[in-house]
């Protein structure tokens, strides 16, 4: 046995966070993505309160970068299944109907907030990120520098597909890093 591992709420939470997002490439599974994801957006979203943070996936916020007309298709991915997959004391013979790709938004969500608490940005979150806007372009308004950039970028990032995407990025992403 191993000994004992002294972990802060923000340690946790990355680690979590980290290995979401690789069982998220590796195309794993879903309910392990989300159970996980969903535990550290809690972790951060409490430490981000306890420091006097903006609230998280607040419309106000969150939806300023969402296209009209997609606010309630985005906020709808957002608030389903964690509770689900953690508790069976009130509907133990019950069943749900899961999107995974609700457990995209709350690692979006998760990583940044971690990255403003921590002032660190690690390279999965990086790696994370840039495939979720490549993926997702059309939901937000970057200015028109950035978007052209996203736009050069996304069709080869989208057509190498998660795994052979995460392989070629992650040693890039890890680089620029240090």
């Amino acid at each position: 046995m191993k000994k004992k591992l002294l972990i802060s709420k923000l340690d946790a939470a990355k680690r979590q966070l980290e290995t979401a997002i690789r069982i998220y490439f590796s195309s794993g599974d879903p309910i392990s993505i989300h159970t996980l994801t969903a535990a550290a957006y809690n972790v951060v979203r409490d430490v981000n309160k306890k420091m006097g943070g903006e609230k998280l996936l607040a419309k106000e916020r969150f939806l300023e970068y969402i296209k009209e007309g997609h606010e309630q298709e985005v906020w709808e991915i957002i608030n389903k299944a964690e509770n689900f997959f953690k508790h069976a004391d009130r509907d133990h013979d019950s069943t749900i109907e899961f999107n995974p790709a609700q457990s995209e938004f709350l690692i979006l969500e998760a990583c940044s907030v971690y990255a403003k608490l921590s002032g660190e940005f690690p390279p999965l979150f990086k790696l994370y990120q840039s495939w979720f806007i490549a993926n997702h372009q059309h939901w937000f308004n970057f200015p028109e520098e950035q978007r052209r950039m996203i736009s050069m970028g996304a069709p080869e990032v989208i057509s190498l597909g998660k795994e052979a995407y995460f392989n070629f990025a992650l040693p890039i992403m890890s680089r620029l890093n240090t």
